[in-house]
């Protein structure tokens, strides 16, 4: 590869995508770049590029293999071996139908008034509060933990300490690859004491269904349920809780459409599309590695090479969604990549979009004058993380 740039990039005004996108998208569709452990890949950033790489089998997610490339120099999460976003067909495939029949559209549906309810106490919190209120900390975070742990059934989850592991296992600077291997193993002792809980009183929600759970008489080993289960813990609420804490900045923000979903309840849901589309938390996306030779439509990837295709950069990809940088409701075109695409597409796609709707849905009809508390560009972020999202979001709950 020739000179290859420092990847990720710089995030953009507002942390929005990096400019270096755009550039990409011009001039080099499918570039090196050198990722922070010092191995390179080749970036795709052009949609077409991206959806082919996310679904086309020949490019492997399996990367425990000796001198496999690595994104991070240290402790990293996204390619833990044994994971199930770390596995091809048909390891992920075995797994996978074990979960799949709980993310199910009717099976969400029926989740929708828990989401309200839930939705609806933490409104009534925040107008019991004097003043400006951190929206991050009073509701994006609280809705989805609670929401997920209605989903698996577990009730009294120490949330603080998930959410200090959860911050440890997404950290790309602030701790030590020790301490973060450290912090997942306390994490998985504390999955599996509420594996072992379980098992003595059964209740009716997912752990319950994931320790009975059973794909023609083969069961889950106990690594196996305490992976999924972590995995689903620390997916169920950081991603939807800064997509919810951006969008909501973007939409009282200078030239934000809160209003407009006030006066018409009926875009909330096309909006969250294009939310999705402009405020994914993460601009990097997961490694592969191709399998053999792939042509592509900017380029051939070799047998052996890693290769990055961030859905963000698909999503700005301006060949498919015109002026990208622009919030559309109800654009035209094809979809975004949010979620991902093929065998790794979001398990949990269904519930995410059904807990921001019903968010927006209810802070648009609850606190129609809700306003930001600072201004926009004041509103500070997080750092060292592999997800960008408001550190705080300060605002005024009116009615």
């Amino acid at each position: 590869m020739s000179d290859a740039a420092q990847f990720p990039f710089a995030p953009g005004p507002h942390q929005g995508p990096p400019a270096e996108y755009g550039r990409r998208h011009r001039e080099e569709p499918l570039g090196p770049v050198e990722m922070p452990s010092g191995d390179r890949a080749l970036l795709a950033v052009r949609y077409d590029d991206v959806a082919t790489v996310l679904s086309d089998p020949r490019f492997s997610r399996e990367l425990d293999y000796p001198g496999a490339p690595r994104f991070l120099p240290g402790f990293d999460i996204a390619d833990a071996p044994g994971s199930i976003i770390s596995m091809d067909p048909p390891r992920h495939t075995r797994l996978r139908r074990l979960l799949s029949g709980t993310f199910t559209p009717r099976q969400i549906a029926a989740w929708r008034p828990r989401v309200r309810t839930v939705a609806h106490r933490l409104v009534d919190g925040m107008l019991e509060q004097d003043g400006p209120v951190d929206f991050v900390s009073g509701f994006a975070f609280p809705l989805p933990v609670q929401v997920i742990c209605d989903v698996m059934g577990v009730e009294d989850l120490d949330v603080e300490r998930v959410r200090e592991w959860s911050d440890a296992a997404l950290s790309t600077s602030a701790l030590t690859p020790d301490e973060q291997i450290a912090a997942m193993i306390e994490f998985g002792a504390y999955i599996a004491e509420l594996i072992a809980a379980h098992r003595l009183a059964p209740g009716d929600g997912l752990l319950t269904a994931l320790i009975e759970a059973h794909d023609e008489g083969d069961k889950l080993d106990e690594e196996e349920l305490i992976r999924i289960t972590l995995g689903l813990f620390l997916a169920g609420h950081e991603t939807t809780a800064s997509v919810l804490s951006r969008a909501l900045l973007r939409l009282l923000g200078p030239g934000g459409e809160y209003a407009r979903l006030v006066d018409s309840p009926e875009l909330v849901a096309p909006a969250v599309e294009e939310l999705l589309r402009m405020e994914e938390p993460g601009d990097v996306g997961l490694l592969r590695v191709a399998t053999e030779d792939v042509e592509l439509s900017c380029g051939r990837v070799r047998r052996g090479e890693a290769v990055m295709a961030p859905p963000c950069a698909a999503n700005h990809d301006p060949a498919v969604f015109p002026e990208p940088d622009r919030f559309v409701i109800g654009r035209d075109g094809p979809g975004h990549l949010a979620f991902g695409r093929g065998a790794h597409y979001c398990l949990g796609a269904n519930l995410a979009r059904l807990e921001l709707v019903e968010a927006l849905a209810v802070l648009t009809e609850r606190l129609p004058g809700l306003a930001l508390a600072e201004p926009a560009d004041a509103v500070p972020w997080t750092t060292g993380h592999i997800v960008r999202r408001p550190e705080r979001l300060p605002v005024i709950p009116k009615r």
